[in-house]
């Protein structure tokens, strides 16, 4: 009798694992995209590298930036165009318009807007980049032409993105209120830091 319930729960350990998964279909609800991305900037003084986690939703942006030791340095919250980058270690913040922060940073004034067209759009390059002076180069995978890098170039400015992992989740980015947890500097300040 006990060789025939063996025998019996033995069957139906194979026949569970012959049948197959059901598809998945895409989740109901508020999503949000998530982007991790290594950059590369290099003008006539400064070399950085680093990785950053961009993840956003229709409303707003969270960015991550790394250490080489793969802890979170700073947070930048963007909703619209307003920019809120968070320094958490010392808890200050800054709060002002994203693409003075990039012009700042980096030397390239892009617009969120822009920045999501280029990276996370269609891979086009977004109008007026030209009259700014910045030459576009993309590169796509071979098999399904996902974008893999954008390098952004505005006289001795050179910045390279590459796409480590483009990913879907369910939720919403969610803006947080520094103002009364931290303590405000200007940008100046809050990068003299780094």
């Amino acid at each position: 009798m006990k060789k025939k319930k063996l025998l019996l729960l033995l069957l139906a350990g194979m026949a569970c694992g012959c049948v197959p998964r059901p598809g998945l279909q895409p989740r109901a609800g508020a999503g949000f995209r998530s982007l991790s991305i290594k950059f590369q900037f290099q003008d006539e003084a400064t070399r950085q590298n680093g990785r950053v986690l961009w993840r956003f939703d229709e409303n707003c942006a969270k960015f991550l930036f790394f250490s080489p030791l793969n802890q979170v340095e700073m947070e930048l919250a963007v909703c619209a165009e307003n920019a809120v980058l968070v320094n958490h270690g010392k808890k200050t913040f800054w709060s002002g318009d994203f693409s003075r922060l990039l012009d700042r940073i980096w030397g390239i004034s892009l617009t969120h807007a822009d920045l999501k067209s280029l990276l996370a759009g269609d891979g086009s390059e977004p109008a007026g980049f030209a009259a700014k002076g910045i030459e576009v180069s993309m590169e796509r995978a071979a098999a399904g032409g996902a974008l893999e890098s954008v390098r952004l170039r505005r006289g001795a400015v050179d910045l390279s993105m590459r796409i480590l992992k483009d990913e879907f989740h369910a939720g919403k980015i969610v803006p947080v209120d520094y103002a009364g947890r931290y303590r405000p500097l200007s940008l100046e300040d809050m990068l003299a830091d780094d």
